[in-house]
């Protein structure tokens, strides 16, 4: 009986043992290099082939959608989607017309267990792009790609994909990776890989700097040409292909990420300064080998970047690329930027992700805030931009808006802690999804439609002067309803409103207006297209946080004085994109003054429909005109709220040397078309962890479905 034991227990703790080993450190025995290889996918010349079950081959073009891990009140890398939202998610995508997704994550078994869920009975099935992740510790850290262990702990994270999709393989969550047991094979409908997103430019180039090494290897190698980044990118994509044609007899499609950032174009010493482009990737000097039966593709991270590139390339690459710029259409969109790509390069082309915002907000000069309709109508127009031009096919970022995505002109306005916790519709970077996340399990407190039906009596904060001031807030902002015997359309209304009780004035020089208290804002309803939010120039949040940028002046050494009546725009920063042809040898202050920061008047309202169940639906609608009456929405940022989540508002900036965010409970209001005007409190209170939120499929879907489908 002992023996018996002894021998089960032996027996047990091998069992254990060789599952750790297998599934936990991917232990197995190589395959003859030389065995036959299945491939789902291959490429020839500059297109993708699908292999079907008869043997023969169709042309492939993705069209992609990249998924993310994101929903409200969570990060992307806490992974809170379960298999049942990525099935509903899948679902819609594929209901939209597209073919491929792809993810930028290691993602948990949930994931790849819908996906398989969702592929496994169906005959048209959604394919899958898995992004290999590069760690910012290494692509934004002090280290080169030749230095011990950058590589293989990429080319680790590539093996642990591929024994991911095979089914094999059980892992803990890390930094960008999620976890969990995947036992389900989804590497039948696996387009391929691609490594890295956004390289660092900085990165290649020290990389470049440091190092001059060549790289050899049996499924990839370089040209005498290619530098030591790109050495790098081969040996990468050599031992993950290795791997997986070593372990599973299986190869799939395979490339690393580029952008306009660091693709193979030079500029002219005079633009490349301005452009900041110093580091160089190209596709062309990685060389696929003869045992690489599968295929290699370009990859390009797409996004505006300079228009008129053409005419900057320096002289001697203008020279070599000659016959490609000829009947170059510049006017097409990015300048013939998409064309040059697809005639430059031998092999398939296709983006790994491009997106379009439909943020209130903007963050580059000659932009202006899209509608979701126009999100979709551009979106469109650059996917069939690049398919005409030979492109292989386009992804598009994202499904999901994600609200933990900060921005460069409103990060510094908003809480880092508890961004991800609420929906800002300011800020650009959060709203390129094609499904948006709004308050409410059914609806928000208000849609600003010019109906009055979510609003009752005990909205009301101000009733005097025969007009009629209601309030109501969501995470997403704050409404007014203001009502009475007045003509919206022609007749000026005036809602002062004090956030903070630190700043603020009691009067306004103009329009001549006094109140009761000392005020932030003044909102003026002036019609339907020269409405607008003011603000205190104290609690102007642009010029604390840009005013060197944009002035040459630090704002800080002359602070706007406490008791001034002046009330100015509300604005937001933007980036000056000019190109100035002799920037090098230009006064540095007429060239500053050329290139200084932008500023949008954001507080400009926006007149429309605002409920996306009407035919003449607007996403951007601030504003919209009843019957004697008209509601408003203000999105918080506008107001200097960084915080709805446990309403936290900013501070005087220039008793705090910037943004410092402090609780409020109450917002005073008052509302007239006359000078006097008396404010009443609104009590308000945070969410905390209790938000609400429901999906909503925006226009652009909708845009997208109708061509794709």
């Amino acid at each position: 009986m002992k023996k018996f034991i002894l021998c089960a227990v032996i027996t047990a703790a091998l069992l254990a043992g060789a599952y750790y080993m297998i599934f936990f450190h991917g232990l197995y025995i190589p395959r003859d290099p030389d065995a036959p290889v299945s491939v789902n996918f291959i490429t020839e010349g500059t297109r993708i082939y699908q292999k079907t079950d008869d043997g023969t081959k169709e042309p492939f073009e993705m069209k992609g959608v990249e998924l993310s891990s994101s929903m409200p009140g969570a990060y992307s890398t806490d992974f809170a989607p379960d298999k049942q939202d990525y099935l509903r998610w899948l679902s819609l995508i594929d209901q939209m017309g597209a073919n491929t997704v792809k993810v930028s994550y290691i993602m948990d078994d949930d994931f790849y267990n819908a996906f398989y869920e969702y592929n496994k009975d169906r005959r048209d099935p959604l394919y899958l792009l898995q992004q290999i992740p590069v760690p910012d510790s290494i692509n934004y850290g002090d280290q080169s790609s030749g230095e011990s262990g950058v590589a293989d702990r990429i080319i680790r994270s590539g093996k642990t994909l591929v024994d991911i999709i095979h089914g094999r393989k059980s892992m803990t969550a890390a930094e960008i990776s999620g976890g969990g047991s995947y036992r389900k094979s989804v590497s039948p409908w696996v387009l391929g890989f691609v490594v890295g997103h956004d390289w660092n430019p900085d990165f290649v180039a020290y990389s470049n700097h440091i190092y001059n090494n060549r790289y050899d290897g049996m499924y990839f190698s370089v040209s005498a040409q290619a530098t030591a980044f790109e050495s790098f990118l081969a040996r990468i994509m050599d031992k993950v292909t290795a791997y997986e044609t070593e372990k599973y007899g299986t190869q799939h499609l395979i490339g690393f990420s580029n952008s306009p950032d660091t693709d193979f174009l030079r500029y002219e010493e005079n633009y490349a300064y301005q452009l900041k482009k110093y580091s160089f990737i190209d596709a062309e000097h990685v060389i696929p080998q003869e045992r690489l039966k599968s295929g290699y593709f370009a990859a390009y991270h797409l996004y505006d970047y300079c228009d008129t590139f053409s005419d900057h390339l320096e002289e001697a690459q203008r020279q070599s690329l000659a016959p490609l710029l000829t009947d170059l259409d510049y006017t097409d969109i990015y300048g013939g930027y998409l064309r040059l790509l697809a005639r430059y390069h031998t092999m398939p082309v296709l983006s790994s992700g491009y997106g379009i915002s439909s943020a209130r907000g903007v963050t580059k000069m000659n932009e202006k805030p899209l509608t979701e309709q126009e999100q979709g109508e551009k979106l469109m127009t650059i996917y069939q931009a690049a398919t005409d031009s030979g492109w292989s096919g386009l992804c598009i970022s994202y499904f999901q808006d994600i609200w933990n995505l900060p921005d460069w002109n409103t990060a510094f306005a908003e809480s880092r802690e508890v961004r991800y916790r609420w929906g800002d519709i300011q800020t650009s970077s959060k709203n390129y999804g094609l499904m948006a996340y709004e308050p409410g399990e059914t609806s928000p407190a208000c849609v600003t439609d010019g109906q009055k039906d979510e609003w009752s009596k005990e909205d009301i904060v101000v009733k005097e002067d025969g007009l009629t001031l209601s309030a109501r807030y969501d995470w997403k902002g704050l409404y007014l309803l203001i009502e009475g015997d007045f003509d919206p359309e022609t007749d000026s209304l005036f809602v002062p409103l004090d956030i903070s009780d630190q700043v603020g004035s009691s009067y306004s020089d103009n329009p001549a207006l006094t109140f009761d208290r000392n005020v932030d804002f003044l909102l003026c309803i002036n019609g339907r297209d020269n409405s607008r939010l003011l603000v205190h120039e104290r609690y102007q949040a642009t010029r604390q946080n840009f005013g060197l940028q944009i002035y040459g002046v630090d704002p800080f050494t002359a602070a706007p004085d406490k008791d001034s009546g002046k009330f100015v725009s509300m604005t937001m920063a933007m980036e000056n994109n000019t190109l100035l042809s002799d920037y090098i040898s230009m006064n540095p202050n007429y060239r500053r003054a050329l290139t200084a920061v932008r500023q949008w008047e954001t507080g400009k309202l926006t007149y429309g429909n605002g409920n996306p169940a009407s035919s003449d639906y607007c996403s951007l609608a601030d504003f919209c005109f009843g019957d004697h009456f008209v509601e408003i929405r203000l999105p918080w940022l506008l107001i200097n709220v960084g915080d709805p989540v446990y309403m936290r508002a900013h501070e005087d900036y220039y008793e705090n040397y910037g943004v410092e965010l402090s609780r409020i409970d109450t917002i005073w209001m008052g509302v007239s078309s006359e000078n006097d005007i008396s404010l009443s409190s609104f009590p308000v209170k945070g969410f905390g962890r209790r938000i609400t939120w429901h999906e909503r499929l925006k226009q652009s879907y909708k845009v997208i479905r109708k061509i794709w489908s």
